[in-house]
């Protein structure tokens, strides 16, 4: 897993700190378990969170199928009308059942269910065991940059703004040191401190997830 994905920007620019999502609060990310529980009990806000957070991955697996825009928002509304009308009987134990194995069934079993009563077309016949085998694959790399996304949310609010931006520039995207010190107005070795400290809060968050689903691998 690459952080450098996530990134985007031009150095030559004032620097502009990404801005969380609007479901974030100051305790985010909520954790799965207190997420699903609070969609159990109805809470709206909490709902959007949910939606905010697995939709793209929702659309990743249609996109990857060749669904359209339109097919991919038809992809997700299924697969949300389906976990919302599920999720009352579902209990997250943490450790014993994981979230992704059940999320991944629900988006697995509608996204064929879409592709059947559609008759979409394929490049040869279309086989459930070829579709089994891509989807497990893409679906954990997807998951695995949802979670990283967790991750960098939470070290943003753990740190000052510029401490995150000179980790963004430096650490993530690997930029000339003392120009973005430059840009920051910083010494080169609070960079290389902002880093550091910054590394080290990510690799804790990322070692917390991965005790919850050791199927987890990243490459920090």
């Amino acid at each position: 897993m690459n952080c450098s994905r996530l990134i985007h920007g031009d150095i030559n620019k004032t620097p502009v700190l990404p801005v969380c999502r609007k479901s974030v609060s100051m305790n985010y990310p909520t954790t799965r378990k207190t997420l699903l529980e609070k969609i159990k009990n109805g809470d709206e806000i909490y709902w959007n969170e949910f939606y905010n957070r697995y939709a793209p991955i929702i659309k990743y697996v249609g996109r990857l199928y060749n669904f359209s825009e339109t097919e991919c928002d038809d992809l997700v509304q299924n697969v949300m009308l389906k976990f919302f009308n599920q999720s009352k009987n579902f209990t997250y134990q943490e450790g014993k059942v994981k979230f992704r194995t059940y999320f991944s069934t629900i988006v697995r079993s509608q996204a064929i269910d879409y592709i059947r009563k559609n008759k979409k077309e394929f490049s040869g016949d279309f086989e459930i065991s070829s579709f089994d085998t891509q989807f497990e694959t893409m679906f954990m790399e997807e998951w695995k940059q949802s979670v990283l996304n967790d991750a960098l949310d939470e070290l943003r609010l753990r740190v000052d703004p510029i401490t995150y931006q000179a980790f963004e520039l430096y650490g993530l995207q690997s930029r000339d040191p003392q120009e973005v010190a430059a840009v920051l107005g910083i010494k080169k070795d609070q960079l290389y401190v902002a880093k550091s400290r910054c590394s080290k809060i990510l690799r804790e968050t990322i070692s917390r997830i991965k005790a919850a689903d050791e199927e987890l691998d990243f490459e920090l």
